[in-house]
């Protein structure tokens, strides 16, 4: 490993900690530390790689900052990126399975963290400006950022996301404006990777179906229920969820609805990706076997549903990096990009209208903004106020 791969390590694992809000605010925490902090990369890069990743199923962000770590350092640093940025929420949920029998479900409040969501807007609705500001390079562009921002507003379905990017592709790719080379910028394709990729998503994918439906053991059921999961979700963790309820809920028995319901309530309150999820509802499948296989299965679900994610970005990573060598592909880009600064901005829209309606969530937006924009506090800080600021609600509010 070379120092900087340690730094951008050391990097992804602070954004795991700090990175609360769903996979937007994700890209948007990735934007403030990976491009404006640490310059690993360009917001068109960024923009590009995001691209890719939300056309793949699984979950996005976590798939970015992995294909982000793949550009950068390789397999091995890409891997290492993952078992990171997952660490955080799969260990905090790992313990609230782990101790969910002791915790009074009636008395558990989540009060402290009403204002990291109203941060996390603020944070998605800054990035996207200043993204767009590097982005959006003439009128076609800023049109697309519109269509984008209307399509996620009026049309928050799991196909939104890939079918706008691929409309803001088409419509720039046949322009008669010149593309700047990206020749320079390509490593060598690593085709061998690819293929044992494709060979390892698939042989998983096969071992795991014939073991689960012969042996018909929960931890192997589970496993391939998860991987399953991973591998064909579009749409990230709010298409995962209901999938999840109908399989290990309604049809399996595993977990009860009142148990599904308050995890999936405490794991919108961590940080990290949404997907982390997994790791309860496969720790409460396996409570009535002991608190090791309890642990086995928060373990196994983890590992089951974020393996297909790193695995399709090996495996299409270098036919991205093929088709970044014409000059039709890079005139798309452009478009795909102000697409997706229209798909951030829509993002914020949408979150905002969802939080339920009071003058202080407006409140603490507007000056989490103002904070990011004129004071440029760092991510970190301004969640750790967002967290304080909840406490002392909650406090208020209780005594």
């Amino acid at each position: 490993m070379r120092p900087r791969d340690l730094i951008f390590l050391k990097d992804v694992l602070v954004i795991g900690v700090t990175a609360f809000g769903g996979p937007q605010s994700h890209i948007a925490v990735f934007q403030r530390t990976l491009v404006e902090k640490r310059r690993y990369l360009t917001d068109d890069e960024l923009m590009e790689l995001n691209a890719m990743c939300n056309m793949l199923p699984g979950p996005s962000s976590t798939q970015t900052i992995c294909a982000i770590a793949l550009k950068r350092g390789g397999t091995l640093l890409a891997v290492l990126t993952l078992l990171l940025w997952m660490l955080p929420a799969v260990t905090a949920m790992t313990l609230v399975t782990v101790l969910f029998n002791t915790i009074d479900k009636r008395g558990l409040t989540l009060d402290v963290f009403r204002f990291v969501q109203p941060v996390a807007i603020a944070l998605i609705a800054y990035s996207g400006l200043r993204i767009g500001t590097n982005v959006l390079k003439n009128h076609l562009g800023k049109g697309l950022m519109v269509f984008g921002l209307l399509a996620t507003i009026l049309y928050p379905q799991p196909w939104t996301f890939p079918s706008v990017l691929l409309l803001g592709g088409l419509a720039t790719a046949f322009t008669k404006h010149e593309a700047h080379s990206l020749r320079e910028e390509l490593r060598m394709i690593d085709w061998h990777r690819s293929w044992v990729s494709l060979g390892l998503f698939i042989g998983v994918f096969a071992i795991a179906a014939i073991l689960g439906a012969v042996t018909q053991y929960k931890p192997f059921v589970l496993f391939e229920n998860c991987y399953r999961f991973g591998a064909l979700t579009f749409g990230g963790g709010n298409v995962l969820v209901p999938m999840m309820f109908e399989q290990f809920v309604k049809y399996r028995h595993y977990l009860s609805a009142e148990e599904f319901v308050s995890g999936f309530a405490i794991n919108q309150a961590m940080p990290g990706p949404v997907f982390a999820f997994a790791a309860f509802a496969g720790g409460r499948s396996l409570h009535s076997m002991g608190y090791s296989l309890q642990v086995l299965g928060c373990v196994l679900s983890a590992v089951a549903i974020f393996l297909p994610g790193l695995l399709s970005i090996f495996v299409v990573f270098p036919y991205w990096q093929m088709l970044k060598r014409h000059r039709a592909t890079v005139r798309a880009l452009e478009g795909v990009n102000a697409v997706a600064v229209g798909l951030i901005l829509g993002s914020a829209v949408v979150l905002y209208t969802n939080l339920p309606f009071h003058w202080i969530n407006s409140l603490v937006m507007i000056a989490a903004f103002l904070l990011l924009d004129k004071v440029k506090m760092k991510v970190p800080p301004l969640v750790l106020l967002a967290l304080l600021g909840g406490f002392v609600y909650h406090y208020i509010n209780t005594y």
